[in-house]
């Protein structure tokens, strides 16, 4: 009956604390779903995605015609001297003269070593790119998100465990005094819990404080500042079964950075495409739809006026360049040879830092089973060490050691589940799958 009585005694208060708890409960996919809407870095990212859309266009790659309206006037005066064949002559001192004309010219690229197509494809890859890049940053920031998220939720754990804490020094407490005034124990009892309770109610205070400074840096993340207080679900149990080469298979398949570094070594190639059509012809088409006025105030000619349509086309054959268009050949094949190399790197990251966080999460999974058995454990040999200094059989000394080693034990497997979490959540941004 007085274990039933103990029992009761440590695992009411906490049921108290849950029920009293008013603050309205946040989940995880609302955090998420709130930072995709305001965070600062995914509408940063969204407008380069725009930005490359909006380029793609194929009037951006030089395909489509220019038009261009041409209007000027020029007015003069002038001393004014002619003389003819006929023998006739002008002499006019501060004659006018008057030159308008108006014209509609059109230029259009009919060939240039097909370097427009090239661009073309050039547009629809960095459009492709700044897709590939939004996506990279709604992953990094649901990721950023999560680990915030669950470093609230840990601090919550941290939270109960204090104040479990704290329910257990004050029934020690008040077994101290009891005793004390039985006459069955001298002060140092009843001094030493008092001391051990400051203790713990020192460590919710700070660790309320940690528990507030989480809160505000999930809140940054989820683009609000001082917003009204809430509370997390729990850290789940861990329910994730790592396959590394489905894994593995994901990762190369669908890792965000990955994708970002093969669209960016496509870029390369088609820019090294384009590279190669510097040396080769170019013929641009031309026409003009011209009219010209001008008025002579002396001469022979007093006005002239013009209107009609002119049509042509040029050829440019680059001959020497200074040696600039090997240069930017040899310069883009450097580029893209980085640009490779930069994917085979990144391949062989993923993979290092695939294997280095299963095997993270598989230790911590071992470790979190560890640490549960040893806080049933703990809390039995709080239990028994309790009760028999409630009946005299030891001292407070093994009543505090058992409580410290619950303490421990706690914090420890608090630390694993976070840390588990951790790594899932790092397991699944590897493999685009969050």
């Amino acid at each position: 009956m007085k274990k039933i009585a103990l029992i009761l005694l440590l695992v009411l208060p906490l049921a108290i604390n849950a029920q009293t708890d008013t603050a309205p409960l946040l989940r995880a996919e609302e955090a998420v779903q709130a930072a995709l809407a305001h965070n600062f870095d995914i509408q940063l990212s969204r407008a380069d995605a725009t930005i490359a859309q909006q380029n793609n266009t194929k009037g951006n790659a030089g395909m489509l015609p220019t038009v261009n309206f041409i209007a000027n006037e020029t007015f003069t005066i002038s001393a004014f001297q002619q003389k003819l064949s006929n023998g006739s002559e002008f002499n006019t001192l501060g004659a006018p003269f008057n030159v308008a004309n108006a014209a509609v010219q059109l230029n259009w690229t009919l060939f240039d070593g097909r370097r427009m197509y090239i661009a073309k494809d050039r547009l629809e890859a960095t459009e492709s790119l700044g897709q590939l890049n939004l996506q990279a940053q709604v992953q990094q920031t649901t990721a950023q998100v999560l680990l915030a998220y669950f470093e609230v939720a840990q601090n919550q754990l941290q939270e109960a465990a204090i104040r479990e804490l704290i329910t257990l020094n004050e029934s020690r407490l008040r077994i101290a005094k009891a005793r004390l005034d039985a006459g069955f124990s001298g002060q140092t009892d009843a001094l030493q819990a008092e001391i051990d309770l400051n203790q713990q109610q020192a460590a919710l205070i700070g660790q309320q404080q940690a528990g507030r400074n989480a809160k505000r840096q999930l809140q940054l993340l989820m683009g609000q500042v001082g917003g009204p207080d809430f509370e997390v679900e729990t850290i789940p149990d861990p329910s994730f079964v790592p396959d590394r080469s489905a894994l593995l298979t994901q990762c190369m398949n669908q890792n965000p950075q990955l994708l970002s570094l093969q669209k960016n070594a496509a870029i390369a190639d088609l820019l090294l495409a384009e590279t190669h059509t510097l040396g080769k012809p170019r013929i641009v088409g031309t026409s003009q739809l011209i009219a010209q006025r001008s008025d002579n105030g002396a001469g022979f000619l007093l006005n002239n006026t013009q209107a009609g349509l002119n049509v042509g086309a040029s050829l440019n054959i680059p001959i020497y360049a200074g040696g600039n268009i090997r240069r930017q050949q040899e310069v883009a094949e450097l580029q893209t040879l980085q640009a490779a190399t930069r994917v085979e790197a990144q391949k062989m990251q993923i993979e290092q830092v695939l294997d280095q966080q299963i095997d993270q999460y598989m230790a911590q999974k071992n470790i979190l089973s560890l640490y549960e058995t040893s806080i049933t454990n703990a809390r039995e040999s709080l239990m028994v060490s309790t009760e028999r200094f409630r009946t005299g059989q030891t001292n407070a000394l093994e009543v505090q050691s058992a409580q410290n080693n619950l303490a421990q034990v706690l914090l420890q497997r608090n630390i694993a589940r976070y840390n588990l979490q951790v790594a899932e959540i790092q397991i699944r941004l590897l493999s685009g799958t969050l």
